[in-house]
């Protein structure tokens, strides 16, 4: 079967993080749809299970039966990614807050790395990434809500999201598709494809 493309987000990463450090800034990076189970140490140094909604290099989504309050520091352990911290910004709906990375530009550019490698896996890629990709190693499974499954052609993937190639009759806009292992909608069609906007794993 042919392989996914081997996929960089750093280098797109590494755009991003040039910028200010800010607080402001930190929240326009892209959080990509990477869930992780984890441990949360709030500042009272108490500890509750949590997992990730999304993680960009700035920022993170964290869902958790008990949540700290805006402007409290926590310290987060995440399978897969260490130890993350910083402090909680906002809370995004019932039982989830937002929190801001206090991280250094290095440790965003190894973040970048470490969710590269994530996404990577979930498109069914372990090999390291490798910057020239053969026309055959281009193709992915693709699965829709409306229940088509087929493989498309993936020409550019982007902390944003993936645009496919595909010979089949274009999807409805706004259809929620699985491409490997992540997820999003499709946010507009191309000539001979489509666009799919990444989006947190559709729950029930």
């Amino acid at each position: 079967m042919s392989a996914a493309p081997k996929i960089d987000l750093a280098a797109a990463a590494r755009r991003l993080t040039a910028a200010s450090v800010g607080i402001r800034e930190r929240r326009r990076f892209r959080r990509m749809p990477v869930e992780v189970t984890g441990r949360m140490l709030d500042s009272l140094g108490r500890e509750h299970d949590c997992r990730t909604a999304d993680i960009s290099p700035g920022d993170i989504r964290i869902v958790a039966p008990i949540l700290p309050q805006v402007g409290e520091r926590v310290v987060i352990y995440l399978d897969g990614f260490g130890r993350v911290s910083g402090h909680v910004a906002r809370k995004c709906g019932e039982g989830e807050v937002a929190v801001i990375f206090d991280f250094t530009a290095h440790k965003r550019e190894k973040m970048a790395e470490q969710l590269t490698l994530a996404v990577n896996r979930d498109l069914g890629i372990n090999e390291p990434i490798r910057p020239a990709i053969a026309d055959d190693q281009k193709l992915i499974k693709l699965q829709f809500e409306t229940g088509e499954a087929y493989e498309g052609e993936v020409v550019d993937f982007s902390l944003a999201g993936i645009t496919i190639k595909s010979k089949r009759p274009p999807p409805l806009i706004g259809v929620w598709v699985r491409a490997g292992n992540v997820y999003g909608r499709v946010a507009r069609l191309i000539e001979g494809g489509f666009a799919i906007d990444l989006e947190p794993r559709k729950h029930g």
